[in-house]
């Protein structure tokens, strides 16, 4: 009898550890997924993370590659040597000097600063850049000029040029080009004067 009860408690034991197994492989398994389940929701929020940062400074990027843009053109423009950024297609422009809306060609931008008798020296100010439209491949630069216009000798003939500028630029083939510009005299300053 000894032995049979001996048995029955070998019995007894042995169901007991494999309950009991079974309830921490079962208990092991369970924490495996929720641990499974955190680094996977974890991992999405660092993916969506570091996706929102490479934006970021994408963007930045691009809002740096504008103001480039627009100090290099001003700077072109001094020089009488204007490369502007413009659309292969040309871009909408308004003057300072309180004229009409004009489409110009890069050529007949070209030509509107080269043939001037005068020279712009002009420097931007307290350029903005917002970056726009769902690819985020538009940019809306607000900026002030502010300068002189000098003669043909180099004579300044107008000493307190300040003016507010907008323009609209797109990304195209990788780099931004101008396709809208307006100016405006600001309250005290003088407007442009190319003749």
């Amino acid at each position: 009898m000894a032995t049979s009860l001996s048995f029955k408690s070998i019995k007894r034991r042995a169901l007991y550890e494999n309950r009991h197994r079974d309830t921490m492989i079962n208990r092991c398994i369970q924490e495996i997924a929720s641990l499974t389940k955190e680094i996977t929701v974890k991992m999405v929020w660092l993916f969506a993370l570091s996706g929102v940062l490479l934006a970021s400074e994408s963007m930045a990027d691009d809002k740096e590659d504008v103001v480039g843009a627009i100090e290099q053109a001003w700077k072109d423009i001094a020089l009488k040597n204007p490369t502007p950024e413009g659309h292969p297609d040309g871009w909408w422009v308004a003057t300072s000097e309180g004229g009409l809306w004009q489409f110009l060609s890069k050529e007949e931008f070209g030509a509107m600063v080269t043939e001037s008798p005068n020279v712009l020296d002009f420097d931007p100010h307290h350029i903005n850049v917002r970056m726009v439209g769902e690819k985020q491949d538009v940019a809306y630069a607000a900026y002030y000029l502010v300068g002189n216009i000098l003669d043909a000798d180099r004579k300044v003939i107008v000493k307190n040029y300040r003016t507010r500028a907008s323009q609209v630029w797109v990304k195209l083939d990788g780099r931004w080009v101008e396709i809208g510009s307006h100016y405006s005299p600001l309250y005290g300053g003088s407007g442009v004067v190319l003749d």
